[in-house]
């Protein structure tokens, strides 16, 4: 599994693959991150998850300590379907998820978020913080074409504090993911 924890902004020098200075155990036992870094590896992504600090609770202040535009930062949530059908969504936090907007797209009647339970079900995660990769079952997944402009993408991996950065186009190899216009 690669680690790495800063704590000083990641925009400006540094390398991301520097030995990780004892991170808490609560992130780094937490199985979702683990299949995400582990996923990460067994794809050959170029990306590793990186644990932020619990103190940076906005994707504005998150984005600020990455070194990227809010934009760059992306949000998960599970939806379901009428039917029941579930379905995985990446989207930039620059703009809310209009899950109408979403069902249109996708000639749904109608689409639901999961609830806390469903979530941490599906992908091991809480609401927030569940990561697109490694999950024990995979789900159809939607990446937002907000996202795609920018070179680094930061994605969460499966903690409140951990991110692991991507590119848009890897981002849909990765997950097998649609684009979709969400916002």
């Amino acid at each position: 599994m690669r680690w790495t924890m800063r704590q000083e902004p990641v925009g400006g020098g540094g390398s991301l693959t520097a030995p990780p200075p004892a991170p808490s155990p609560a992130v780094l036992d937490v199985p979702a991150v683990e299949s995400t870094s582990e996923a990460l590896l067994d794809l050959d992504a170029d990306g590793e998850v990186l644990e932020v600090p619990a103190s940076l609770r906005d994707p504005a202040d998150l984005a600020r300590h990455l070194g990227v535009p809010p934009a760059a930062v992306a949000a998960t949530a599970v939806l379901r379907t009428r039917d029941g059908r579930h379905l995985f969504v990446v989207s930039s936090t620059a703009h809310p998820l209009f899950t109408p907007a979403l069902a249109a797209v996708l000639c749904e009647p109608e689409l639901f978020r999961d609830d806390d339970t469903d979530v941490l079900r599906r992908t091991g995660s809480v609401l927030g913080s569940a990561s697109p990769l490694g999950l024990a079952v995979p789900l159809p997944t939607f990446v937002d074409v907000a996202l795609a402009p920018y070179p680094q993408i930061w994605v969460p991996a499966g903690h409140p504090h951990a991110v692991f950065r991507t590119r848009y186009d890897e981002l849909l190899r990765l997950t097998g993911g649609h684009p979709v216009e969400l916002g």
